[in-house]
């Protein structure tokens, strides 16, 4: 067992060294990829001993909690990347931050070695005691039995956090608090592009708010909405019941007030009639008719089970129902494909168009859209600025016992059928 504790606290140790060495040549000097692979096989078996050691510590009453718990959790806390910690450094400096982190915690384990051991490592003596003990197992089951809940609310919230951060590059942030919303400025030759990330629901006034931070002269926005003009949908397609629900307003509150332009209006801009007191608005977005067939069926599925007037239950159940049948890989790529690629597709479009004839830019979208349209911001030779967050909603104000009732009452109409 000695033997085991020490190969973990040097392996620990020299992942540390790995990670800032890496971080550290990737700043000053150049990006080695095979420094980073090895790094990563470290960090993966550092990470896989650090699970096999924590429960060794409700076994093994020799081994001090006191220098082991620190390097664990922080291996714990590192698979699950530093949130939410991470959200809020800028990303560049993310990796370094977190490895010079790792190098603290190993020199004060190896304070603490040497404080009580005289040495580096766990001394011989240390493990001549007997290893196992009551009391000792049954305090650190207990304490974990106390924690998990909290321990598997962080998980899931963290997994969430990390899952939005990697599909939004990061215009999108779940906190502790709840989920922040980035708008960022990018400049090029005197013009602004903002991208503002934007979700269905929000807190009471957040789109009031957006709206009143929106300039006028010489400004477009962008906007995005699906149109029918074929009437496709067989059902009204609104987010109004699922924001109740769940004690947020819904986008459809959200009225910009400006001259409405069509997309073909963009380029002769300044030929056009309107008042210079308000922005252009352009729907820079597709029709449905230019999407798959299958994907109209889902969004009519959506509109008929999760947004209908059933109570969230039934609506669960229905679209559960549908998803069984009909719910393949194929037919969910294909929805993204349409809801995502083609959509970006217009919404890039009309941004190279406007900017001959537009000062700012304003595209207020839907999160996971940001990415390919800061992309295309940044081909065109913009330079990131300004960034400002907005907090989108809190989860204290989410009305969790409603939820938990409607919960309640589908698993009963489960156990029924």
């Amino acid at each position: 067992m000695r033997r085991f504790a020490n190969f973990y606290i040097v392996l620990f140790l020299i992942d540390a060294g790995l990670s800032l060495t890496d971080e550290l040549l990737s700043v000053f000097v150049a990006h080695l990829p095979v420094l980073s692979t090895v790094r990563n096989l470290v960090a993966f078996l550092v990470l896989a001993l650090s699970v096999v050691v924590y429960f060794l510590l409700g076994i093994d009453r020799r081994l001090p909690k006191r220098v082991f718990l620190p390097l664990i959790l922080y291996a714990l806390w590192a698979s699950l990347a530093f949130w939410p910690l991470a959200g809020m450094l800028p990303r560049a400096s993310q990796g370094l931050v977190a490895s010079v982190g790792q190098v603290v915690i190993g020199g004060v384990a190896l304070m603490m070695l040497r404080s009580s051991y005289g040495r580096n490592l766990l001394p011989e003596k240390l493990f001549r005691r007997p290893l196992f003990g009551w009391r000792n197992t049954l305090v650190f089951s207990a304490v974990n039995l106390l924690l998990f809940p909290m321990v598997l609310v962080f998980s899931l919230m963290a997994m969430a956090g990390n899952y939005l951060d990697r599909q939004t590059a990061g215009f999108m942030r779940v906190s502790p608090v709840g989920i922040y919303t980035s708008e960022r400025n990018y400049h090029h030759d005197g013009k602004v592009v903002r991208l503002v990330a934007m979700m269905h629901i929000a807190r009471e006034g957040f789109y009031q708010e957006l709206v009143a931070s929106l300039p006028a002269k010489g400004t477009i926005i962008l906007a995005e909405g699906v149109s029918d003009r074929e009437h496709l949908l067989k059902s009204r397609f609104q987010y109004g019941r699922l924001a109740d629900l769940v004690g947020l307003s819904s986008q459809e509150t959200m009225h910009l007030d400006g001259n409405l332009l069509e997309l073909d209006d963009l380029e002769p801009a300044g030929d056009l009639e309107r008042d210079e007191t308000k922005p252009d608005i352009v729907r820079a977005d597709v029709d449905l008719s230019r999407f798959d067939p299958q994907t109209v069926e889902f969004i009519n599925v959506i509109a008929r089970t999760l947004l209908g007037d059933k109570p969230l239950a039934q609506r669960l159940s229905a679209y559960a129902d549908w998803a069984k049948v009909h719910g393949t890989p194929e037919v969910f790529s294909g929805v993204m494909a349409d809801i995502l690629y083609k959509r970006n597709a217009v919404v890039i479009d009309a941004l190279k168009r406007s900017l001959d004839s537009y000062d700012t830019i304003i595209i207020p979208w839907g999160g996971m859209h940001m990415p390919a349209i800061e992309a295309a911001v940044l081909e065109q030779g913009f330079v990131p600025g300004g960034k400002k967050e907005r907090l989108l909603f809190a989860f204290s104000s989410i009305p969790f016992t409603a939820l938990w009732q409607e919960v309640g009452a589908l698993n009963r109409d489960n156990a029924n059928h």
